[in-house]
């Protein structure tokens, strides 16, 4: 089956600002149609880490390998232009792109995104009119509609509530089934991490510390759940008190 196709490598990936470490090492895979969280502290690498797999930054030893030509990429800000309707936010990419197609069946598949993040009746709408929440969503339903194999989201439900947060989970799972998505997210939320991923990397000190499986079946056991918040929260406290090496256990 496609679905266990290794998608994206990498391998003692090391990167350093000046004098100061900020990746130490890190190795780990994803497999197609896999959904990874990422979860660490301030300070532990997340960003960074991320910013290499989007390829804004390059390793400074080891290598990161991708199976995929194209990598979309939600960010933290939305980076809606103003001047521009929701609707038209949402095509700028094709209309940027080498052969600037913006067909009929695309513009269809944008209302329909819109409308499965919340969003039906705001496609004439401008970024100013949208609580930050809504922008949120529109950077979501933007980065779904490029339709690239590999979707990296940064933070990507900090400004919603709980009830979008549980239809953007559902969302996201199903396009990931239909259409065989790999997903990679960098949080520090728990309840992202626990109720999408299908595996949880906890990343301190630049390094990956823990790995935990995670299943549909644990999702709706709600004592697994927290005892399994509950194990990541030590790790991650563990660090602050300058722990030098964390167990990697692992959760069915």
């Amino acid at each position: 089956m496609h679905r266990y196709i290794c998608l994206l490598t990498l391998d003692n990936v090391h990167f350093s600002y000046e004098d100061k470490t900020i990746l130490d090492g890190v190795s780990f895979s994803v497999k197609k149609g896999e959904i990874i969280a990422l979860i660490g502290i301030s300070g532990s690498g997340k960003t960074t880490l991320f910013r290499l797999i989007n390829g804004f930054l390059s390793p400074q030893k080891g290598t990161i390998q991708c199976a995929c030509e194209h990598v979309t990429c939600m960010r933290q800000e939305d980076f809606l232009l103003p001047w521009r309707t929701v609707l038209e936010n949402l095509l700028l990419f094709a209309e940027l792109g080498k052969k600037s197609t913006v067909t009929a069946a695309l513009i269809q598949q944008a209302y329909y995104l819109l409308q499965r993040v919340g969003l039906a009746g705001y496609a004439e709408a401008f970024p100013q009119e949208l609580s930050g929440g809504m922008k949120q969503r529109v950077s979501l339903a933007r980065a779904l509609l490029q339709g690239h194999p590999l979707l990296l989201l940064d933070e990507p439900f900090a400004s919603l509530d709980v009830i979008f947060r549980e239809q953007l989970y559902k969302l996201l799972r199903e396009i990931r089934d239909q259409y065989q998505k790999t997903i990679v997210m960098v949080t520090h939320d728990f309840r992202d991490a626990i109720s999408l991923a299908d595996r949880l990397l906890v990343l301190s000190h630049g390094t990956i510390v823990s790995s935990y499986q995670l299943s549909p079946e644990m999702r709706h056991d709600y004592e697994r759940c927290e005892a399994l918040i509950q194990e990541v929260r030590s790790s991650l406290l563990s660090t602050l008190s300058q722990e030098a090496s964390l167990p990697s256990p692992q959760i069915a």
